[in-house]
């Protein structure tokens, strides 16, 4: 799992240093590989502020139509875009990025209590906030 929450960590990396850039959209991209990654963790909360992220800036991105990264996971034109998102950006490619920013991450994530709360520190929030979002998605509108 280890290594789970160091990929999870490479991507909120990389779209917290591209937000600061004001790259919005290439932020956008890499919250959504960070939100299917924490989906994956059954980090239900993380994935819920990465949505909640891209939506923030972007109110017609396709993830709208969907209650949560969840339940767009099985959904075909979502993994068409997830897809196209992994190729754009697979593990090398991010590697290099976050090189190329000069960000050593070192095994920053056992610092913290857990990975929700190493999450939400860079997705600048906490972990209260994020339980916040990840309620009011859960019972939402489907179109955020």
């Amino acid at each position: 799992m280890d290594s789970n929450i160091e990929l999870l960590g490479l991507y909120l990396h990389l779209a917290k240093a591209a937000g600061m850039r004001q790259q919005l959209h290439v932020r956008d991209k890499l919250l959504i590989l960070a939100g299917i990654i924490a989906v994956r963790l059954e980090l239900l909360t993380v994935a819920a502020g990465c949505r909640h992220k891209v939506l923030s800036h972007n109110k017609q991105h396709l993830i709208r139509r969907w209650q949560d990264l969840s339940s767009a996971l099985p959904d075909d034109e979502f993994d068409a875009l997830l897809k196209q998102l992994q190729r754009r950006f697979p593990l090398e490619k991010a590697e290099q990025m976050l090189v190329t920013l000069g960000i050593e991450m070192g095994r920053e994530w056992e610092t913290y209590y857990s990975a929700k709360e190493y999450a939400a520190s860079l997705l600048d929030t906490t972990v209260e906030q994020l339980q916040a979002i990840y309620q009011q998605e859960q019972t939402g509108p489907a179109n955020g």
